[in-house]
């Protein structure tokens, strides 16, 4: 066997990593080089703690990579390993190895990983790494020993492995596997451009050394990259390195793989058989890193879907092989028309995706039509008799726009299907017009099988009754149905144009789909809601429901359904076309009167963040959101659902005999409808779905008590993050009566003079002076029979149920009069006291602001008005002048909760706030996190620059006061230096503190 035969990725050691890596180990003198060198050869084992220790004096010193400290082991235990280790090579218990190494001194080597079984490959790797270090301490003795035993080690190895000297690029070493490889007898001595490259007459144009020297300030730089070699036309992956060789001098090292055949698996992987071009595979790959560069600003894209013209016609009439030449022909003349750069691959049967790198709609759409024109060319020249041509759908992604790769295939797949519409009105139209040409009189025959048609009407129960015989494309309506909207017959050809005139125009893309799916054979049945014209020219809603039945040979022979009158019985949502809620009532109990012994479920949607949509663009565009999203929730439900219209933005759904499992099937098709981006007019919008549940007979036995389960299940998933399903459990009515109760108790409080009530106040502290200079004023509230309810289960509430105006009214006088009480003791303390948004929306609270400072008689100066960060950020517009009148009464601004939510650059720069808070999260545990001490350190230097005072809350041990200590914190808040206190414990504190000397308060 060769060393060729090696010199490929599968079969490459854990040395062949990296050489280099093994020369710095063998080479370093101090732990710490050695063991960061060992632990980029182990990488690929993939160890948890790689530890070396080495005896000093009567103890022992240890290196490691792991952030956590190296385990304590006693010198005892220590000298206990060592002695073991002389009598055997390898100490191995669970997944904890020790080994001896032959070094100077002598070190020992500790490594841990998760897995307990040890792998031969691992223990081989060892085992070669002592025999190494072994040899190379005997070798130190002599210069030639010493460079004779790097070439044994890598003559040892199966890939290439080369040296030049970084001046002269003359070659100073090669191993052999690299020389049979390359047929070479003696190398060495020769420029590498010459014996490794075809037809060079200097240095390769894409040499390494320039980009490696202009690193050389680092330790050991490297590169690496595949190219193909111009001398053998095979395929490397190349690792170079400069490195100071024995001699001392600094030389070019190359470790090469040769990845040829592993290209070629994965081209082979990647490559559509039929058109040569990138697969679904490879193509969303791509596409993922070029969004990828999108979002980072780099480049902007236009991005276009095709779908081939009735490719199933073509098969169908002309066989496949047919259709894979009209495949093959417009992959072929697109393929012509790219530039390198773009992107084209094969998406499904008869789709396709093309991207175009930084240029405009109008280019693609030029570039598409081009393609058109030449594809009518090659069906004359080739005398085809089908169409051959394409719809398509583009659009334009801007450079930093974030965009997942599914949600952009979504949106010009809605593109492309606008113009595939279109197609299909003009084929019909095309196919009603000749019928017309051809003067057809007499009745059309009609015939179907009883037993089919049978099968497609037990699964309908509503109104008109139609038959389509799928092979004639003749329906069949009733006379109902005939005498309401003037069609012209029971027997009907061409249906489709037919009743597609009675549909209204805002409507006729939702019809028209719904039919084209069934026409492609991408669904077996379909729900749509409509509008029509009747005799009378009125516009009547009517749900159109139907299904394909098939023969004994799987072949289509009827769609058979019903549609229903929806405007005849006046209970339907004006918007969405839906049942009503009245409806959803009555349904509801209809079926648990008629089937008390089968299980019913109601599923409550809600539409997250719809008010967004309203604010952003306005109630009339949320009224088409609702109804795109009444027909998208339709489309999406099985045959035993049916889906309601209740208020606002909420749907109902009624599932029929349904277990849980089948129950978030449901959902999850629903939420992933929803989870993305979706255009309606050219305006973006974007909403997902939260769902509650309640089962009958489990979770309740009337329509009352089920609506009441599942409309608590739809708060609790809110509440949970939203865009999620909740189904009602005993401990979310539990946390519903307790809310509930809550909520009276506190309402009783307010009426009883705030009784339950109160503040606590804790301590701001001066970074410089450790003396306090003001409080917080946190609210608490404790009343029987709940107790004390913690602040982050009763502000909620008060928000919710509007009492957070008279609390926080009550809150604000208190603060500031007890601020201005202790002005006597200590008359520079500061009191910041926390505003609500829903305080700040109340059109007379700056004026009860104003009228408090005036009648408590506190100094404005001395009072700070907190609001979260995130209120500031995003109402900081909407909020301006309020934040100027704050100003203007001489309070100042707090931000809370910096770092939590929309922290930017450009908003420390433009927010009205005068202090920032940094929020405990980044605060704890700081002195383990070097992100979070980087993250404050920064913070703190960019508001001092624009002269904010920085406030860090949550301190609350040493370690994490001396990290902050240097860092010119303003002040701090935690409970390192005091926890929330009464105003009892404040004052004898205040008292204390003024008597023992004016510099005890600031």
């Amino acid at each position: 066997m060769t060393a060729s035969s090696f010199s490929n990725e599968q079969n490459s050691t854990p040395f062949a990593a990296d050489c280099a890596d093994l020369i710095e180990f063998l080479r370093a003198r101090d732990g710490q080089s050695q063991v960061q060198a060992l632990s980029r050869i182990l990488k690929p084992f993939g160890c948890q703690t790689l530890t070396l220790y080495r005896p000093l004096f009567s103890d022992w010193v240890s290196w490691s990579e792991d952030p956590a400290p190296a385990p304590k082991i006693s010198l005892e235990e220590m000298n206990r390993i060592q002695e073991t280790l002389k009598n055997c090579d390898l100490l191995i218990k669970n997944g904890e190895l020790w080994t001896s190494l032959q070094m100077q001194p002598e070190t020992l080597l500790y490594w841990r990983r998760e897995e307990k079984e040890w792998k031969e490959t691992e223990l081989t790797f060892i085992r070669q790494l002592r025999q190494y270090t072994a040899a190379y301490s005997s070798a130190l003795d002599n210069r030639q020993n010493e460079i004779r035993f790097f070439h044994e080690i890598m003559d040892q190895m199966p890939t290439h492995l080369w040296i030049a000297d970084a001046q002269t690029h003359e070659i100073l070493f090669m191993n052999q596997a690299m020389k049979d490889n390359f047929q070479l007898t003696s190398p060495e001595g020769q420029p590498c451009w010459k014996v490794l490259q075809r037809g060079m007459n200097g240095p390769c144009r894409f040499c390494p050394l320039p980009k490696l020297t202009a690193q050389s300030d680092q330790n050991l730089p490297h590169t690496q990259g595949e190219r193909k070699n111009t001398l053998n036309q095979r395929i490397y992956r190349n690792r170079d390195s400069l490195i100071h060789w024995i001699d001392g001098r600094l030389v070019h090292f190359q470790h090469a793989i040769d990845v040829t055949e592993s290209h070629r698996l994965r081209l082979d992987a990647d490559t559509d058989e039929l058109t040569l071009i990138p697969n679904r595979r490879a193509g969303l790959r791509t596409l993922d890193e070029l969004l990828e560069q999108v979002g980072q600003g780099q480049l902007s894209i236009t991005a276009a879907m095709l779908d081939i013209d009735q490719l199933k016609a073509v098969n169908d009439q002309f066989g496949h092989r047919e259709g894979d030449v009209l495949i093959r022909q417009i992959s072929r003349t697109l393929t012509s028309l790219l530039r390198r750069e773009d992107l084209f691959f094969r998406l499904s049967g008869d789709e396709f995706i093309l991207v175009l790198i930084n240029q405009p709609v109008t280019a693609g759409t030029a570039l598409l039509n081009q393609a058109q024109m030449q594809l009518r060319q090659w069906a004359e020249a080739e005398k085809k008799a089908y169409r051959c041509s394409f719809c398509f759908g583009l659009i334009f992604v801007a450079a930093g726009t974030q965009l997942a790769c599914g949600t952009l295939l979504s949106q010009v797949d809605d593109a492309m299907y606008t113009q595939k519409r279109l197609l299909h009105i003009q084929l019909k139209e095309s196919e009603k017009a000749q019928m017309q040409l051809k003067e057809y009189h007499g009745e059309v025959s009609f015939s179907y099988d009883s037993a089919y048609l049978y099968d497609a009407l037990v699964e309908s129960t509503d109104d008109y009754i139609f038959i389509n015989n799928l092979r004639d494309d003749v329906f069949r309506y009733p006379q109902a149905m005939v005498e309401e909207f003037g069609l012209p017959g029971q027997i009907v050809r061409n249906a489709a144009a037919v009743w597609g005139e009675k549909v209204h125009p805002d409507d006729k893309a939702a019809f028209l789909e719904a039919n084209q799916i069934i026409l492609d054979g991408r669904a077996t049945s379909h729900n749509v809601e409509y509008r029509a014209l009747n005799q009378r020219g009125e516009w009547v809603w009517v749900r159109c429901r139907g299904k394909v039945v098939f023969d004994e040979n799987g072949s289509p022979v009827l769609f058979a359904g019903m549609i229903s009158n929806l405007s005849r019985k006046n209970k339907t949502d004006r918007i969405t076309g839906l049942f009503n809620k009245m409806v959803y009532r009555e349904e509801t109990q209809r079926l648990i009167t008629r089937r008390p012994d089968t299980p019913l479920a109601i599923m409550q949607l809600g539409l997250d963040d719809f008010k967004h949509i309203n604010d952003l663009y306005d109630r009339s565009f949320g009224d088409e959101v609702l109804r795109i999203s009444a027909q998208r929730i339709m489309s999406l439900l099985p045959e035993n659902a049916e889906v309601y219209r209740l208020d606002g933005d909420e749907f109902g759904i009624l599932i029929s005999g349904c277990q849980p499992e089948a129950i978030r099937g449901i959902y999850k098709k629903l939420q992933t409808a929803f989870d993305q981006q979706m255009i309606y007019e050219g305006k973006r919008y974007y909403c997902t779905l939260s769902a509650g549940c309640a089962v009958y007979p489990q979770d309740a036995q009337s329509f009352l008590e089920l609506v009441k389960a599942a409309g608590y299940a739809l708060e609790q998933a809110k509440l949970n993050g939203k865009n999620r399903l909740e189904f009602f459990t005993r401990q979310i009515l539990a946390r519903k009566i307790r809310s509930l109760g809550i909520i009276e108790k506190m309402r009783e409080s307010i009426d009883q003079n705030y009784a339950g009530f109160f503040l606590m106040y804790q301590p701001q502290v001066s970074v410089t002076t450790g003396q306090w200079i003001g409080f917080e004023a946190l609210t608490r509230w404790q009343k029987e029979p709940y107790g004390f309810v913690p602040p982050n289960e009763f502000i909620p509430l008060l928000e919710e149920s509007g009492m957070i105006s008279p609390v926080g009214r009550w809150i604000f006088r208190q603060a500031c009069a007890k601020c201005a009480q202790w002005s006597a003791l200590a008359p520079a303390l500061t009191m910041s006291i926390n505003l609500s948004y829903l305080q700040l929306m109340e059109p007379d609270f700056i004026d009860y602001m104003q009228e408090t400072l005036a009648a408590t008689q506190v100094d404005p100066g001395r009072i700070i008005v907190e609001m979260t960060e995130s209120v500031i950020a995003s109402r900081a517009h909407a909020l301006e002048h309020l934040f100027q009148r704050i100003h203007d009464l001489g309070m100042r601004i707090a931000m809370d909760d910096f770092g939590t939510g929309y922290s930017s650059l450009d908003m420390l720069k433009k927010m009205p706030a005068d202090i920032v808070k940094i929020d405990r999260a980044f605060v704890h545990g700081v002195d383990a996190s070097n992100f979070d001490e980087s993250f404050i350190q920064f913070i703190v230097a960019i508001c001092h620059k624009v002269n904010i005072e920085v406030c860090a809350e949550g301190v609350e041990t040493e370690a994490e006061f001396q990290i902050l200590y240097p860092m010119n914190v303003d002040t701090i808040q935690g409970y390192y230096f005091g926890k929330p206190m009464r105003e009892e414990e404040i004052n004898q504190k205040l008292k204390a503190m003024v008597s023992s000397g004016p510099d005890a308060v600031k």
